[in-house]
């Protein structure tokens, strides 16, 4: 073999090997950016995994405290309305022992009536009217009726039922073609101030809110 030919071998096995080491190189690069894409991107999947999770825990740590928050809202107002109806329970106890107490007093008794006697001759129409008391109450008011009625309100003409109506006390004031009433018993002016007094309660169990409007009956 001649020098010529071995310098071209050689030049040939040179030039094999420098383009074996660039592709190589190539494929050694190729490769870390495939390892780093690929490192990258479940790094990627991991953190967005991790977000989902955060995001349903946190989810349901917000359902949870709601549940919790529910569920304490409706104790808390459970027990406001128990002790609403409650306190109403007492009121109108302690109301009927008062009617009790009164009525037991003859002198402050009577001046009452009058007093109701004459309020509902005021707000009824013009007319003849009829008064309406309880059996106990009618039976010593028939003997002085006239005098009460004529100094509670001397410009109407107020005759006393006959038969006696039902009640603790108080008086009912009627025309006598029953289309207009005063019911000044203790039991209706009782349902008149019911809604008030419940007001007065929750004005007292919220007063930031003076405007919460009172509900009627007993706890639900």
């Amino acid at each position: 073999m001649t020098q010529s030919t071995q310098n071209q071998l050689a030049s040939l096995e040179e030039a094999i090997m420098a383009r074996a080491r660039e592709l190589a190189q190539e494929f050694h690069d190729k490769a870390n950016r495939q390892r780093d894409n690929i490192l990258r991107d479940i790094a990627e999947r991991l953190h967005m995994a991790e977000q989902r999770e955060v995001l349903v825990a946190k989810a349901e740590a917000e359902r949870h405290f709601r549940r919790v928050t529910q569920a304490s809202e409706l104790k808390m107002q459970v027990r406001l309305d128990q002790l609403r109806w409650e306190l109403v329970q007492s009121i109108q106890t302690c109301l009927a022992r008062r009617m009790r107490e009164l009525r037991e007093d003859r002198e402050d008794y009577r001046a009452w009536l009058m007093e109701m006697v004459r309020e509902a001759a005021e707000l009824l129409p013009a007319g003849d009217l009829t008064a309406e008391v309880n059996a106990d109450d009618h039976r010593w008011l028939a003997d002085e009726w006239s005098a009460l009625a004529a100094e509670a309100s001397p410009q109407r003409n107020i005759a006393l039922a006959e038969k006696p109506g039902w009640g603790s006390g108080g008086v009912k004031i009627r025309t006598t073609d029953d289309r207009a009433q005063v019911d000044n018993s203790f039991e209706g002016r009782l349902a008149r101030f019911e809604a008030g007094i419940q007001r007065a309660i929750l004005q007292q169990l919220f007063p930031a809110d003076i405007h919460v409007s009172a509900r009627s009956g007993g706890p639900q």
